[in-house]
């Protein structure tokens, strides 16, 4: 074919969605599991302002930007007595009861919303679906013998009704001047330094109580009820036992120590009830245009700890499992690595579909 002098744009290439790259067991590896950022060394400065800036980013929108506004709102407009902390020096039902009607409907909407798009309309199928199969419908592994209505419980019944409580028990200390208090307009230097670290301690959190979890008799006698989920959907986020949600929501700990208001300490207990939801939906894409790439969620991280138990304790902010040698990161090599350690079973068996 004869040049005609003008340039060629080269064919793009489709991304891959997991229909034509699955294993024989129907599962789907998207991608290599990258350096922690922000401590990967040496410093890549373009990768790190992407981290922080980009979208979907550490910051924007579901690591902070989303839920310090959902918590400023829930303090401005959804928490009866905010106008005065000393309406909640006594415990009254006043403040108390739209609570929980308040965080009960927010788990509906939130895991309701993923798992209506996602699982009972099935909007995209299985594209960017890690495991090809859909929630166990008729298992003896779960309550009802229906993953969904088992996951569902636990998550309303136990995560909703400790998440509550502890609020409860924060706004109740604020109102007895038991926490430091400080507003944006008193020390708005802290408070944007508070809501900046809060974010870390979140993750920091989040290792060592999911690390210690996996203590033998810890496990036995609670964490197990969260890893019957290989096959993970919305719901499955939050349903645990409730021994572990009185030590997942405990991340209200550090406002003991240092000054805050009511928003940070929001953000504290919204992020980790709520954002289970996205971070289990099993799905690394979602897609509501048939043809399109849809927004990256990017779960995969956890969901190989979900798949393979002994790894991924934490998530690809901080650097624990790299550091500490738990650290799958997606690839064969790392599986066989951590096989070599014993930290991984040959296969973590899924709950039957249909038994």
């Amino acid at each position: 074919m004869a040049y005609n002098g003008k340039a060629t744009a080269p064919a793009a290439v489709a991304l891959d969605d997991g229909c034509q790259t699955r294993d024989a067991r129907g599962e789907w590896m998207p991608r290599t599991v990258g350096k922690a950022l922000p401590f990967a060394w040496p410093v890549e400065w373009r990768k790190l302002v992407r981290f922080f800036l980009g979208f979907p980013g550490f910051l924007w929108p579901f690591g902070a930007a989303v839920h310090y506004l959902l918590g400023w709102a829930t303090w401005q407009y959804l928490q009866p007595g905010a106008d005065d902390l000393a309406n909640f020096s006594q415990l009254q039902l006043e403040w108390i009861w739209p609570m929980f009607a308040r965080n009960y409907i927010m788990l509906a909407i939130v895991a309701g919303t993923l798992h209506g798009i996602l699982y009972w309309r099935r909007v995209q199928g299985t594209r960017f679906k890690y495991n090809s199969r859909w929630p166990s419908t008729d298992s003896k592994a779960f309550l009802f013998r229906n993953q969904v209505k088992d996951n569902a419980f636990w998550t309303m019944v136990s995560g909703g009704t400790i998440w509550t409580l502890y609020e409860i028990l924060m706004l109740w200390s604020y109102g007895n001047g038991w926490i430091s208090f400080t507003t944006f307009s008193a020390n708005p230097v802290w408070f944007i330094v508070l809501a900046f670290i809060l974010p870390f301690w979140q993750d920091l959190h989040f290792y060592w109580v999911h690390r210690i979890s996996h203590w033998k008799w810890l496990y036995d006698c609670s964490h197990y009820l969260h890893h019957r989920n290989t096959n993970v959907g919305p719901w499955s986020g939050l349903s645990m036992h409730p021994i572990e949600h009185l030590l997942y929501f405990t991340r209200w700990s550090i406002l003991f120590i240092v000054p805050s208001h009511p928003i940070h300490m929001f953000y504290l207990m919204q992020r980790p009830a709520l954002n289970p939801a996205l971070g289990h939906t099993g799905f690394d894409r979602i897609v509501l245009k048939e043809e399109g790439e849809g927004i990256s969620i990017d779960s995969y991280f956890h969901y190989l700890h979900h798949r393979f138990f002994e790894c991924n304790y934490g998530t690809v902010t901080v650097p624990f499992d790299r550091w500490f040698g738990s650290l799958h990161d997606g690839t064969p090599e790392s599986y066989q690595r951590m096989r070599q350690k014993k930290r991984l079973p040959k296969e973590a068996a899924p709950a039957p579909a249909n038994t």
